[in-house]
């Protein structure tokens, strides 16, 4: 018989969860599962932030859709993963945080790094739990993982005392412990009925496929359906790309600032499905949709099915299954060809925005045009190049020109706004996917946050490439107070000239500045073939107002859907 630590425990049930990477910062109080990590074939990745480690698990999980884990130490280094912990809540991401935490004999003592951390993390995770039974580590952490995928995932937290970590127990003594299988429950036979006969009563239907059809694992049953039906699909989220947008039924993202078919599909629809995806902020809290349109929710979380909006017919279940039902169910009742004056409709609206949107994206002026910036990095990168978005204005401006043509290649932070996570981000994708080419497009402001990262990139040898939209400012805090309170009366936003491009040099990678918009392709290029981490610094013109900004403009007032159609095409000069 073994004597096996708390941190050899904790390991070994890792690698029971096929875990192959944990992003962590060391720490005294997690000093033992450092320790067993020597011993293991697990990756440790080192960042130079806690919030990193986590954006970086966060990353990996959207990735492959298993849950990913991030070790921090006690105290600030709890502390600082809690945005990026809070971000996966919001997102819905299957996440494993382990922390350290002071030895049960030191609780009340003011040791150091003292705090009763599971009260700050609880209400921003799903489940969390503190295990003060070095025997009981493997099961409570199986349990977690458990917590972390099944039903509607999110974030789990588990805190052990730095002296269960650094006990020994008998391996004969530790709990039975190994991996949960996971369940993907159907729709109920009645509710699947129901919502075939809206659909068969529809003229005007569209589906908005979420998050829930990536983590399902099954993008196919999503074009089987679509194609069975005919039903014009947008996508949200991790949704995107799930059904190509060059398929011909999908109209891409469903966000109605987009320029396409988005607003005028969801303002006439007369039936929406909505298919493991929420109603939020970007679908106007539902208030975009006609009053008299039918609802049809699928989602595993019961919570989700009528919020903001009550659901004629909320089906809860896992969204592949469900689509597979709801394609059986109504193999005699819908047909592709009710739908074709429908989709002929939108296909117009679809070429007659982006051609609104077209003057911008194709700008020659000098400073650069923010959109012709988006629309060069969307041209230049293919279909299995996996982008990472991050920033304000930046991320706006990407997330309207940005091709969806394959499921589960693109990151972005989602409705927690969450800024920092470019870099991350990055260098998880490159990590999980090291023969694809990894980008990131950051706001100068955002890179701030997590800018030492590009050090932990060099240090791992991941040729990732940073492209930074610098407009020398918090651009969309900028542009909203202008809208709101003037130009004179902008306050606290002003950056000045940063040049990125060198700290980068400076740490070891490849750095160029760019100030013209025929430079930008040639200069990617030269960025990629560098083999090293990357940073283009991109001058963009600073007076160019994005809807995001004019949306941001307008918190804490009444929503006025009429009003999107203003912001549709992209901004003002």
């Amino acid at each position: 018989m073994a004597d096996l630590t708390g941190g050899k425990i904790v390991v070994q049930a890792l690698e029971r969860e096929g875990v192959e990477m944990v992003f962590a910062i060391c720490g005294g109080h997690i000093a033992s599962i450092y320790d067993a990590l020597l011993d293991s074939d697990l990756q440790l990745v080192s960042t130079r932030h806690e919030q990193a480690a986590v954006f970086m698990a966060e990353a990996s999980a959207r990735l492959t859709r298993k849950p990913g884990v991030a070790v921090v130490t006690a105290g600030p280094g709890f502390t600082n993963a809690l945005t990026a912990i809070a971000n996966a809540k919001l997102a819905g991401i299957p996440l494993v945080v382990i922390s350290g935490c002071v030895a049960t004999d030191m609780v009340g003592r003011l040791d150091l790094q003292e705090l009763d951390q599971l009260k700050v993390v609880e209400p921003l995770t799903k489940w969390a739990r503190r295990e003060e039974d070095t025997a009981r580590i493997g099961e409570t952490l199986h349990q977690a993982f458990h917590q972390a995928r099944s039903g509607a995932p999110g974030p789990v937290y588990l805190e052990i005392p730095a002296d269960v970590l650094g006990a020994t127990v008998k391996d004969s003594a530790v709990a039975l412990a190994r991996p949960v299988a996971l369940s993907r429950p159907a729709g109920d036979p009645d509710k699947v009925a129901e919502a075939v006969r809206l659909l068969a009563q529809a003229q005007r239907p569209v589906l908005i496929a979420g998050s829930g059809v990536w983590f399902a694992g099954r993008v196919d049953a999503l074009q089987k359906f679509a194609e069975a039906s005919g039903v014009p699909v947008f996508t949200s989220s991790l949704g995107k790309g799930c059904l190509s947008d060059d398929h011909a039924l999908c109209f891409g993202p469903s966000l109605p600032l987009r320029p396409g078919a988005a607003l005028s599909a969801l303002t006439r629809a007369d039936l929406v499905l909505l298919v493991g995806t929420r109603i939020s902020l970007f679908l106007a809290y539902g208030r975009i949709f006609s009053p008299a349109a039918k609802l049809i929710a699928v989602n595993l979380d019961p919570g989700e099915i009528s919020r903001n909006r009550p659901a004629d017919v909320g089906i809860i279940g896992d969204a592949g299954r469900v689509l597979e039902q709801l394609a059986q169910a109504g193999r005699e009742f819908i047909s592709p060809e009710r739908f074709s004056a429908w989709r002929e409709d939108l296909t117009k609206a679809d070429a007659m925005g982006k051609k609104a949107f077209r003057s911008q994206a194709e700008s020659t002026a000098v400073p650069i045009h923010p959109a012709r910036l988006a629309h060069e990095i969307d041209q230049f990168l293919g279909p299995e190049d996996i982008l990472a978005l991050d920033g304000g204005d930046a991320q706006i401006w990407m997330g309207m020109v940005r091709r969806f043509n394959a499921p589960g290649h693109t990151l972005e932070s989602g409705l927690f706004g969450c800024l920092g996570v470019g870099l991350p981000y990055a260098v998880a994708a490159k990590l999980t996917f090291p023969n694809k080419r990894v980008m990131a497009t950051v706001g100068d402001g955002s890179l701030g946050f997590n800018l030492m990262e590009l050090q932990t990139a060099i240090s791992l040898k991941l040729p990732i490439v940073v492209v930074v939209f610098n407009d020398q400012a918090w651009g969309m805090v900028m542009h909203s107070q202008t809208l709101r309170y003037g130009k004179e009366r902008c306050i606290g936003v002003d950056l000045g000239d940063v040049p990125y491009h060198k700290i980068c040099e400076t740490l070891g990678g490849y750095g160029e500045e760019v100030h013209e918009p025929q430079e930008i392709r040639p200069a990617l290029m030269r960025a990629f073939a560098a083999e090293k981490p990357a940073v283009i610094n991109v001058y963009i013109d600073r007076e160019v107002i994005s809807p995001g900004s004019m949306a941001l403009a307008a918190i804490g007032r009444k929503t006025d859907i009429s009003a999107l159609s203003k912001l549709v095409g992209g901004g003002s000069q």
